[in-house]
């Protein structure tokens, strides 16, 4: 079991995460991808079951910034290191990603505000999404942690179906925390961005 963590100084909220995942026997690379893409190709090839954190889009994994444009590590070219393995993918449109590859069994996730430049592109998308504070995000960051660790803490790659049911019980529990401790002015607005979240992670089980 591989963990591969992208250095990324816009995806360091997730340190406490890989932390979890790394207690619980998963082999981490948390690295520079682009003095590293051999090694963490190698890792990705000889896993049976591999936990992606970092940025995505529906056709690619991304990796550490190169002179700050973003870097594709894992794409239409190199894919097929990813076939037949078991795959949770905790990147923006990873679930369109396992999708556009045909990747099963696998777990992905819609857009996810977890920075602010996260928050002023959905904002081009779509005029009504929340204008969202740093202080908000981290909120819904916190959330997305707890979740995700929740889930693995209780659940397991071995058995992809209740690992994904165990993502949607925990951000339910998120959910109702954000509405009672009300942490941040749009508290409201989180917890929608969270039920988002769980409405749009996907569970491939199948060849689709």
């Amino acid at each position: 079991m591989v963990c591969i963590f992208p250095k990324d100084e816009t995806t360091d909220f997730l340190l406490p995460l890989y932390d979890k995942l790394c207690s619980l026997g998963f082999k981490g690379l948390h690295v520079d991808t682009n003095d590293n893409i051999e090694l963490v190709i190698e890792a990705i090839d000889k896993a049976k079951v591999v936990v992606f954190l970092g940025h995505g889009t529906s056709y690619s994994l991304m990796g550490t910034p190169f002179n700050g444009d973003k870097t594709n590590i894992i794409h239409k070219e190199n894919i097929s290191i990813l076939k037949d393995k078991r795959i949770f993918l905790l990147s923006c449109r990873s679930s369109e990603f396992c999708e556009t590859y045909n990747l099963y069994p696998s777990i992905g996730f819609g857009m996810m505000p977890t920075g602010l430049e996260d928050v002023h592109s959905m904002i081009d998308e779509d005029v009504n999404f929340p204008a969202l504070e740093q202080q908000d995000i981290d909120v819904y960051n916190k959330a997305l942690i707890n979740a995700i660790s929740n889930a693995f803490n209780s659940g397991s790659m071995d058995k992809m179906e209740d690992l994904y049911n165990k993502v949607k019980l925990y951000a339910n529990i998120e959910i109702t925390n954000c509405l009672l401790q009300k942490n941040t002015p749009m508290y409201r607005e989180v917890a929608d961005l969270i039920q988002d979240m769980k409405n749009e992670c996907t569970i491939f089980k199948q060849q689709v």
